[in-house]
């Protein structure tokens, strides 16, 4: 008995049940992983698509306010390097994301958690909320505080 027609008509639901690139979870990690190149690379247009017309946070910006912080910061620092960590991304309705991003900011490249001491980097934690929106994910809320050390730890 050949595998072959059997194994035609699981591989579809096997690739369903996977963790692939089709997957929440994945979309948004992408979507993220995504933001911060554009970051280190000062992609503005890259950034403004990720973030969602309906953008509002507890400090009253909307998307255009982002995007002149976002301007403001790329002029003020010559070089941008991240290093983020995931902490968590959690999705309290089907269309809507939650995730908690560690970033440390320098001016010189991050290679991992033991250098951002003694490169004086700014550390950050944010607080993200993505929603759907057609088949993307875009940011619709962040608020940010400052990071510890350890906590990259």
């Amino acid at each position: 008995m050949t595998w072959a027609p059997l194994l035609v008509l699981l591989l579809p639901l096997l690739v369903s049940c996977s963790s692939g690139p089709d997957q929440p979870e994945a979309q948004v990690r992408a979507l993220l992983k995504r933001g911060a190149a554009a970051a280190e690379k000062k992609e503005s247009g890259v950034l403004r698509g990720l973030i969602s017309e309906k953008y509002s946070d507890t400090q009253g910006q909307n998307k255009k306010a982002v995007e002149a912080i976002l301007r403001y910061y790329f002029l003020r620092n010559e070089s941008i390097y991240l290093f983020t960590r995931i902490q968590s991304i959690e999705f309290p309705e089907a269309a809507r994301a939650q995730a908690v991003v560690l970033v440390a900011m320098a001016g010189q490249p991050i290679a991992d958690a033991s250098q951002i001491e003694r490169l004086h980097a700014d550390l950050h934690h944010f607080d993200i909320t993505l929603v759907r929106e057609g088949k993307d994910w875009k940011v619709i809320d962040a608020e940010w505080r400052r990071a510890e050390f350890r906590d990259f730890l």
